[in-house]
């Protein structure tokens, strides 16, 4: 979680003279492992500056889902002052929760569900964000689905169960989202891939629903895309 800190702000809001007052804290709650994960990042005094938080969670210790939360809190006790907080751990802004669902015992594909109106997306039911330098990066720490829980068809997938029909949907634009973002990104000749790297793993859905290796795929994917789109229509509904 990358936040960009400007001071004037905080101060004129919480009635302080210092930005070095206070601390980010973000929390990863885990209910069904009753585990929670916290770091913490003191401010400089600097006006500018940009903080960086990251929280590592160990394999095994969370499932079903994670809740990610971030808070601005005062580091240490100071004078009282009128309509300032003074006491050291006061909360003073935070911002939303976010729900990330965690398909399966494995994880591999985590699920967000946002406001797409608050991040001024387009109002589509959902989208894939992939943010990485190469394709041997981590699918877990590059990739989700970002399911707009403004959309009426968002919301249908986050409940439970899925209509079948609706889950084949979704499959099908994620993996062809997937495909179209390895394409911009040059594949080995070798076909290995490193594990839970995002070309094994997409390398691993395009044999499961296309039959086909995702060199394969995005050479189809690029040069035939009509038949591209057939063969994973059939793929994922068989």
């Amino acid at each position: 979680m990358i936040v960009e800190i400007s001071g004037q702000d905080i101060l004129d809001a919480t009635g302080h003279d210092s930005v070095g007052l206070f601390e980010l804290v973000a929390v990863v709650d885990c209910p069904s492992m009753l585990r929670r994960f916290v770091v913490k990042h003191r401010l400089t005094r600097d006006q500018h500056q940009q903080v960086e938080l990251r929280i590592s969670l160990p394999a095994g210790s969370v499932a079903q889902k994670i809740v990610v939360s971030s808070f601005l809190l005062l580091a240490e006790d100071v004078e009282a002052a009128p309509r300032a907080a003074s006491r050291r751990g006061s909360r003073l802004a935070f911002g939303p929760a976010r729900t990330v669902l965690l398909e399966g015992d494995a994880s591999r594909f985590p699920t967000e569900a946002v406001s797409f109106s608050t991040l001024r997306y387009e109002d589509a039911p959902w989208t894939v964000s992939a943010v990485f330098d190469g394709l041997s990066d981590s699918f877990m720490g590059s990739v989700r689905l970002l399911v707009n829980e403004d959309h009426e068809l968002g919301r249908a997938v986050l409940t439970q169960p899925v209509d079948s029909h609706l889950g084949n949907r979704l499959k099908l634009e994620v993996l062809r989202s997937l495909i179209a973002v390895v394409s911009t990104h040059g594949l080995g000749d070798d076909g290995e891939f490193p594990p839970d790297s995002i070309a094994e793993v997409v390398d691993s859905m395009s044999k499961l629903f296309l039959n086909r290796s995702l060199s394969e795929a995005v050479q189809m994917y690029e040069r035939i895309p009509l038949k591209f789109d057939r063969i994973l229509h059939a793929g994922v509904s068989a």
